[in-house]
């Protein structure tokens, strides 16, 4: 009988089963996702995951874009912006600074040539170019291919926050370009990009007032050297090392971003909306958007996470960087106040985390320019089969009429009804558009209204104590009212009014008799 010999090394006899289990997990790895196929099918999913789910069609109904396609149209109707509220009983002869009038010009084209489908396209496009601009920002550190895709999808999922057909996502890019140039710009120690940053600045400036977070960021890059010189005075850090970029490009670069940012038909105007809500607190606390985090949905926590992680890898930095701290508390302080700003923390500690991997690695990683362009083809086929097998612009309409009051502006419309018209404030800016000749009593613009307005209309629909005094409530010959708030059953009760018409969505209420005389108290109360 033969005998079969095999020989067995030392190395191999030594290895344990689970260093075995743990080659074969990284080759089949190696296999998966350290190839071609894989990363295109990756970047593919990046910006189809949102795309493909069914509830991109709601944003049709956020009631607060409606005002900006009305101000497009105005502009086209009279050819210049505005420059007194032409749309609310309230703003009517007050100045008013349509600060995203070119967005409004854009969305109101959109919707003539397009319909609502096209609104849908349109917002769908902004968080595409969000992800993109992101996932760029992310690459040019050249971290591994996976974390870069990873932090791009978390931050696709933040960016979903000011995903509507509002200005809100061209802050995101604009901001994220512009920490792209600076970044690129202070790791290879070239000014040959900066020049991008104020023609940035004038474009933001002129579709969204958030556009102040890009003149922070510039500044706190511009004060880098200062900051390091202090740390080293107080003994905290090291003298630092290396160069900084010359100081006059850099002071150079931010006084031609301001002067960017008042380069457009209102100048100094859009400064002037920015003193107008600082001086205005309260308003935070009237929008959804503006109230802080919370930590009632899964992406509040996701976002933590990210946030500590940020941390976790600024601590870990082999010296002090007061710019980044400075930018990751600021980050912070932001977004958790207002949950609008989630993107922003978001942003700050995605590129602590690929800053501290790429260092810790002695080369970058590349990726092969056929995952980019094999991407392509895969994400425009998925968003031309989404928008085809998805609703109709009929169909978009019927879902409208079931959320905003369709009917309702219909009737009046029917019946030539005559206003003044009294309104709830999340309808406010749909009517604005639904109702062009009957001018609203609220809107979400409110820094057209201010707090006291604003916090007297909200007051008068809870109907605490049933009070019935505000002056434009008294004033009102037409009011439309969404079904189950508080003031809509005082209404249905109240002998001055009767309903007209309704729907599932809301009641229209004509005024019957006028108002009964107010005791002298109550009066000047309500002056």
């Amino acid at each position: 009988m033969t005998t079969t010999n095999i020989s067995v090394t030392p190395q191999q006899s030594a290895e344990s089963p689970v260093r075995l289990r743990v080659r074969s997990l990284a080759a089949v790895y190696r296999v998966l996702f350290q190839n071609d196929i894989a990363r295109i099918i990756g970047v593919a999913a990046l910006f189809l995951w949102l795309p493909l789910r069914n509830n991109i069609w709601v944003y049709v109904v956020e009631t607060d874009w409606w005002w900006h396609l009305r101000t497009g149209e105005w502009i086209f109707q009279n050819h210049r912006v505005p420059r007194t509220d032409p749309f609310s009983i309230t703003g009517a002869g007050k100045p008013w600074v349509a600060y995203s009038w070119p967005f409004d010009m854009v969305l109101y084209q959109v919707a003539k040539h397009w319909d609502l489908l096209g609104v849908v396209a349109f917002t769908v496009g902004i968080w595409v170019a969000m992800v993109l601009a992101f996932l760029y920002l992310l690459r040019s550190f050249r971290p591994p291919f996976w974390v870069s895709l990873g932090l791009a999808l978390i931050g696709g999922m933040s960016f979903q926050i000011v995903m509507s057909p509002r200005p809100g996502g061209l802050t995101v890019i604009a901001f994220i370009l512009v920490l792209e140039v600076l970044c690129t710009a202070r790791r290879k120690l070239s000014v040959r990009r900066l020049w991008l940053i104020p023609v940035i600045m004038w474009l933001w400036a002129s579709v969204h007032v958030q556009f102040v977070y890009g003149l922070f960021l510039i500044g706190v890059f511009c004060l880098e050297p200062v900051f390091d010189r202090l740390l080293e005075f107080a003994g905290v850090m090291a003298p630092p090392g290396g160069s900084y970029l010359p100081a006059r490009w850099m002071w150079g670069t931010l006084a031609a971003s301001v002067i960017a940012t008042v380069l457009n038909p209102y100048g100094w105007g859009s400064y002037q909306v920015l003193y107008d809500f600082a001086k205005q607190p309260l308003l935070a606390g009237f929008v959804t958007e503006t109230l802080p985090m919370a930590f009632d949905q899964r992406l509040h926590f996701i976002v933590l996470l990210v946030c500590l992680a940020g941390v976790f890898a600024l601590a870990r930095q082999s010296s002090v960087r007061p710019v980044w701290v400075i930018l990751m508390v600021w980050s912070a302080l932001s977004s958790f106040r207002f949950q609008r700003d989630i993107w922003l923390v978001t942003v700050i500690s995605s590129v602590l985390i690929v800053q501290a991997i790429t260092n810790s690695r002695h080369e970058p990683v590349k990726v092969n320019q056929r995952v980019w362009l094999g991407a392509i083809p895969l994400i425009l086929l998925g968003l031309v089969l989404t928008f085809q097998r998805g609703p109709t612009n009929r169909d978009l309409s019927s879902l409208v009429a079931g959320r905003l009051p369709l009917g309702e502006v219909a009737y009046i419309h029917e019946h030539h009804l005559q206003g003044p018209l009294f309104n709830h404030y999340d309808w406010g800016g749909f009517l604005i558009y639904a109702l062009p000749e009957m001018p609203v009593s609220i809107d979400g613009r409110t820094n057209v209204h201010g707090q006291e307005e604003v916090g007297r209309s909200l007051h008068t629909w809870s109907f605490l104590g049933d009070d019935l005094t505000d002056p434009l409530l008294r004033s009102a010959n037409l009011i439309i009212a969404p079904r189950y708030k508080p003031l809509t059953f005082g209404l249905s009760q109240d002998r001055h009014f009767r309903a007209v018409f309704e729907d599932q969505t809301g009641i229209l209420f004509q005024r019957i008799l006028a108002p009964d005389p107010l005791p002298a108290t109550k009066e000047a109360s309500a002056q």
